[in-house]
């Protein structure tokens, strides 16, 4: 199996990455469900603060690598040719998953500026996204303290995602067509 994570901020882009790999034919695990379902089950709220809090304190208490860890052992019941795994937030996730997948594991960084992304998040207007700057700037702040911004400089590839969304729809496009061929 040939898996290929993505990492980037919140609205950079990763989840067009997840569409195009559908389009593919390819399934996709994202990361930060684990933890909303691990909220859920504790009968937490998910909000933009709360999300990053709880992730926080697992990361503090279980290790920086804990969603990767719970991720990994899902895959591992899968049975597929080809995954996505969105959301690879720092170098410990990503050395779990290079542990785990060898040479199969492929990464691509996907990179928006910030104020791109903060308008992107206020036109999309989910729930738990940031509704002000300041709360979007804290949220960056914390993800970046887990090591997001390290997972870029290990990253097989780069995508960056400035222009629009056909355009980077396009670029994916590409990028995976090749590393499917070669999986």
């Amino acid at each position: 199996m040939i898996v290929i994570g993505v990492a980037g901020l919140r609205a950079a882009g990763k989840s067009i990455a997840n569409e195009v790999a559908k389009e593919f034919g390819v399934n996709s695990v994202e990361m930060r469900s684990i933890v909303v379902d691990m909220m859920k089950e504790k009968r937490i709220a998910v909000t933009n603060r709360s999300l990053r809090e709880f992730a926080d304190e697992l990361r503090k208490k279980e290790g920086y690598d804990v969603v990767a860890r719970k991720v990994i052992e899902k895959i591992k019941k899968m049975n597929e040719k080809a995954l996505v795994v969105n959301g690879i937030r720092g170098y410990e996730e990503l050395k779990r998953f290079r542990e785990a997948f060898g040479d199969k594991f492929i990464l691509i960084g996907v990179f928006a500026p910030q104020k791109m992304r903060f308008e992107r998040v206020i036109k999309r207007n989910l729930p738990e996204d940031p509704k002000s700057w300041e709360e979007f700037v804290w949220a960056d702040e914390k993800e970046l303290g887990w090591g997001t911004a390290d997972s870029f400089a290990f990253s097989d590839h780069i995508i960056v995602n400035a222009e629009t969304k056909e355009e980077m729809r396009e670029e994916v496009q590409k990028l995976l067509k090749k590393l499917l061929a070669k999986g």
